[in-house]
């Protein structure tokens, strides 16, 4: 503005804008504001975008020689970085998504707002609600194995609330989707916490680990880890790109003494700057939660603002004349407008209309009207921008934000049906594989080997109600009788199923005796009428 207004006067040239030379370490600073601001520009070089994550000080110690990674991952990822710098308009996209890995601690501040955390909390609390059940295939018609399986299972029950497996397991599954990465630690008795000792590879199974010796488990946040080493030459290999032993913090420890999760896996080419993790649910929501607070934001200020006063006051005068600063910076009038009274005369029409008093104004020379700005519509957008943040984790609106739907016979069964189903299928994808380590590892200490019988599976989310339960269960009862009277079953093999099917009454109950007589004529008399005084007195 001050050479605008001064344009008469001889212009200066600007001095010349040099862009300074950035080292390596500048271009990676420039690279971590642009993904944790959204802005910033692309970085120069596209290599920064596959090159290893980068742990905080003190998370890598001082490997052991025989521990080192070889020079054949070195020039793999040389070489991945050398086809990077002919991909700068791939990688341009990108970048410009957001898609870079934001790193541990952005991510760590997006869990702290409820629009982010809020999903991740919902499925890792869905996902171990209703928990496990633990099974034998020995419960049949057998007393003996019938009281075995159960004081097994019962012991099992036991030392998995004794290391609180629910917990860790609702903890892992939490890191997963906040960070992109989930560690549980299996703590052994009398393995120190040095590298020397957690290095040694962990074999759960009778000929190595001892009875007894688990002693705890434990999470672990990502941005105490990194990867030591890993195979990066022959992708036909079991462990390429799958790190053999990880850093904790300056302790090495093997992969096989942690449990690790990543509910959403990046390529492997992006692996390394991922920490060998995956995307986080945070960074996928981002932009719709971004979307989503800026509509909110927007209607709130409508809201605040949706009347506004229109004062008509007497603005006679040249308002063309002399506008703008004079040389000594000073505000010029406004012909024989006296600013300052106007300004004042609308300082006051504004504090008079927000207290909702009386205005008063010149009946000859003011006039005062309010223009209200239409509030419909506002609903719609603010839901559907919710939805969209709803939709990316495939949660109902009803379970992420407790609405109910409206309209005749509208009800969520469905949707929640849906999202059960999605929670069964994330459950045998990213909790099984943990949870069936730990089922061993918890055979191996409390009996020193493991039961094949024994198995656990995932109690669905849908239940039926008492009443669905008992209609299943007569029309299985007819059936049965059906078999029985047909010859096909004996009555012994049909009270084995009943003491062994989940679903059954009779689950559980001693069923190995012999049936009973059947009931008398009179008897069958007497049955066949209190059924129907109690169908009766339903209807």
């Amino acid at each position: 503005m001050k050479h605008w207004f001064s344009r008469n006067r001889e212009r200066k040239p600007l001095p010349e804008r040099r862009e300074p030379v950035l080292s390596r370490s500048d271009r990676r600073m420039n690279l971590r504001s642009f993904r944790g601001h959204g802005s910033g520009g692309l970085p120069n070089d596209p290599r920064l975008a596959f090159d290893a994550y980068k742990p905080p000080e003190g998370v890598r110690g001082k490997a052991p020689d025989a521990l080192a990674m070889d020079s054949g991952n070195l020039e793999a990822v040389a070489d991945m970085g050398g086809w990077a710098a002919t991909a700068a308009p791939v990688l341009r996209d990108y970048f410009e998504d957001g898609l870079a890995f934001l790193g541990y601690p952005q991510l760590a501040q997006m869990a702290q707002r409820a629009e982010f955390r809020k999903p991740c909390e919902v499925i890792a609390r869905e996902a171990t609600r209703e928990w496990i059940e633990i099974r034998s295939d020995k419960q049949g018609a057998d007393v003996g194995e019938n009281d075995g399986a159960a004081q097994r299972i019962g012991e099992i029950e036991k030392e998995f609330e004794r290391l609180n497996v629910r917990r860790v397991i609702r903890t892992h599954v939490l890191h997963g989707l906040l960070y992109g990465l989930g560690h549980v630690w299996i703590g052994i008795k009398d393995a120190a916490l040095t590298t020397q000792a957690q290095s040694q590879p962990l074999v759960i199974g009778e000929n190595g680990m001892r009875k007894g010796s688990l002693e705890r488990l434990a999470n672990i946040e990502p941005i105490w880890t990194t990867p030591n080493s890993y195979n990066a030459n022959n992708p036909l290999a079991r462990n390429f790109y799958k790190p053999d032993n990880w850093w904790v913090l300056g302790t090495m420890v093997d992969s096989s003494r942690l449990l690790t999760t990543i509910p959403y896996p990046v390529s492997q080419i992006l692996v390394p700057a991922f920490n060998f993790g995956g995307q986080s649910l945070t960074q996928l929501l981002r932009a719709y939660v971004h979307n989503y607070l800026a509509t909110r934001n927007s209607t709130a200020t409508i809201v605040r603002n949706f009347s506004k006063l229109v004062l008509k006051t007497d603005m006679t005068g040249n308002m063309q004349t002399d506008i703008g600063p004079g040389m000594d910076a000073q505000p010029m009038p406004y012909g024989d407008v006296d600013m300052a009274s106007v300004q004042g005369r609308a300082a006051y029409m504004q504090d008079v209309s927000e207290g909702q008093g009386t205005i008063v104004v010149d009946k000859e020379r003011e006039d005062a009207s309010i223009i209200a700005t239409p509030l419909s519509g506002l609903d719609s957008l603010q839901a559907q921008s919710m939805e969209a943040m709803a939709s990316i984790p495939g949660i109902p609106l009803v379970k992420l934000f407790g609405i109910q739907p409206t309209g005749l016979n509208a009800s969520s069964d469905g949707e929640i049906r849906v999202f059960y189903d999605e929670i069964s299928a994330f459950q045998e994808a990213h909790i099984q594989p943990a949870l069936q380590r730990i089922f061993e590892a918890v055979q191996i200490h409390l009996w020193g080997k493991i039961d094949p019988d024994l198995s656990f599976r995932f109690v669905p989310l849908w239940q039926m109600d008492e009443k669905q339960l008992a209609e299943i269960e007569k029309i299985k009862a007819d059936l049965v009788a059906l078999l029985i009277t047909a010859g096909v079953i004996a009555p012994e093999e049909a009270r084995e199923q009943q003491a062994t099917d989940e679903r059954s009454i009779f689950r559980g109950v001693n069923l190995s005796g012999p049936p009973p007589d059947p009931p008398a004529p009179e008897q069958m008399n007497g049955m066949e009428d209190l059924m129907k005084r109690g169908e009766e007195e339903e209807e």
